[in-house]
């Protein structure tokens, strides 16, 4: 449980972070007063979770930088919509990003297995000398069961407040 033992200074800024917080979009009705018990307890349950990638290769690399897990959520994307992804689509979707970076990080994807070149799922390719990338199965096994775990924790946690 969380104590309130905090300073003068922390309480006030925990009070204007707590005034800010969209609370109301949660699925259960949490006050102000009670939230940050019920954050530590959020968190705790999901740090379950994201515990998960440590042991899983893939989602270790996908989230060891923003610009990585931005290129794999495009490329796992793509995949499940069926349509075609490839570096210089990446690198249009993610202007903040330079080519180089995108193809480093696509590259690097493939080398290590977690990005195979394969043709889109569903759509047929448009130019035959453009290369597909598509998330490997494993990559994809690894990602939608990390999600499930999230989901799993924060169904368990809401269960606790309802």
């Amino acid at each position: 449980m969380y104590l309130k033992t905090l300073n003068s200074e922390s309480l006030s800024r925990e009070k204007r972070i707590v005034k800010r917080l969209n609370l109301q979009k949660l699925p259960f009705k949490i006050g102000v007063n009670d939230f940050c018990s019920m954050y530590i307890d959020m968190m705790q349950e999901l740090r379950q979770s994201f515990k998960y990638q440590n042991d899983k290769p893939g989602m270790t690399w996908c989230l060891s930088t923003i610009k990585k897990f931005k290129v794999f959520l495009l490329i796992f994307e793509a995949n499940e919509i069926g349509n075609e992804i490839y570096k210089e689509s990446l690198s249009n979707k993610l202007p903040e990003y330079s080519y180089k970076t995108i193809a480093q990080i696509v590259d690097e994807g493939l080398e290590k297995g977690f990005f195979i070149k394969l043709p889109p799922r569903i759509r047929e390719k448009h130019d035959l000398k453009i290369r597909n990338i598509r998330p490997s199965e494993d990559i994809t096994v690894e990602f939608i069961n990390w999600n499930i775990d999230i989901v799993t924790s924060l169904e368990h946690f809401a269960r606790q407040y309802r």
